[in-house]
């Protein structure tokens, strides 16, 4: 099954970083190809106002991460928060990554808001996986690391959501709408070297103590390919039980 991905590319990559570590779509590429080298991305530049014209042109949808916040009254936002409805209501598979899972959230009646008390969410972070999904496969992880990047955090699930994976630092870090719509708040995508260079273009902003500890935990172990393996399972199930509804 060949799949076809559309990427809304929230962000980009600061032009400083760009050569190195490349653009997100590059960043997405990299990993969805390693777990299926069949995969066809095509990407909407969301962020300046590029939209999916025909939403089946795709089989499904990933949405990632940004700068900005989803409450923020910007255009673009609103915009993706419609397009993210109508994904939802064509029941189209749409994935969210860190901004894009906040975005799925607020779109489709969650609420985000910024963790004050908590600060920054950097480095490599540890989640509990709350619920076991076919797509995880036959012995899925208890817990599972990503690298994190936010300060934004999911505080109330949409109605119907299914918790999937928790910490005490971010109670929602992923959770499944239904069949089509599932989201991390952690990046799958990020290297280790993109993650490093990030956190010290932002060490005014996170601070010495906490970007300190953020640069260490990186030498940690994360499962980006296990979490990438567990998205493209998902689109797949979908797409398979879809066309067994439609030939009956």
């Amino acid at each position: 099954m060949n799949l076809k991905i559309g990427l809304l590319q929230c962000d980009h990559v600061a032009e400083d970083l760009i050569d190195t570590h490349g653009n997100y779509p590059e960043m997405f590429d990299n990993i969805l190809r390693s777990v299926d080298p069949d995969i066809e991305i095509t990407v909407y530049d969301v962020i300046n106002n590029i939209f999916p014209v025909n939403l089946t042109a795709c089989d499904a949808y990933i949405i990632t991460g940004s700068q900005f916040s989803v409450y923020e009254d910007i255009p673009w936002i609103h915009k993706a928060k419609q397009l993210v409805t109508d994904l939802y209501q064509a029941k189209i598979p749409t994935i969210g990554i860190c901004f894009g899972h906040q975005l799925i959230a607020e779109s489709l009646g969650g609420k985000v808001a910024k963790a004050t008390n908590k600060g920054w969410g950097v480095g490599v972070h540890h989640w509990q996986v709350k619920q076991k999904r076919d797509w995880m496969g036959v012995e899925p992880l208890k817990t599972f690391a990503l690298r994190a990047s936010h300060q934004d955090q999911v505080i109330e699930l949409p109605p119907n959501a299914k918790l999937l994976a928790a910490s005490e630092f971010c109670p929602i870090a992923g959770f499944q709408l239904d069949k089509y719509c599932l989201s991390f708040q952690g990046h799958p995508e990020f290297s280790q070297g993109y993650a490093k260079a990030l956190i010290n273009k932002r060490l005014d902003r996170i601070g010495e103590k906490a970007s300190k500890k953020a640069l260490e935990s990186l030498q940690q172990e994360v499962h980006s390919k296990v979490i990438s393996t567990w998205i493209v399972q998902f689109i797949k199930e979908n797409l398979i039980k879809s066309i067994r509804v439609q030939q009956r």
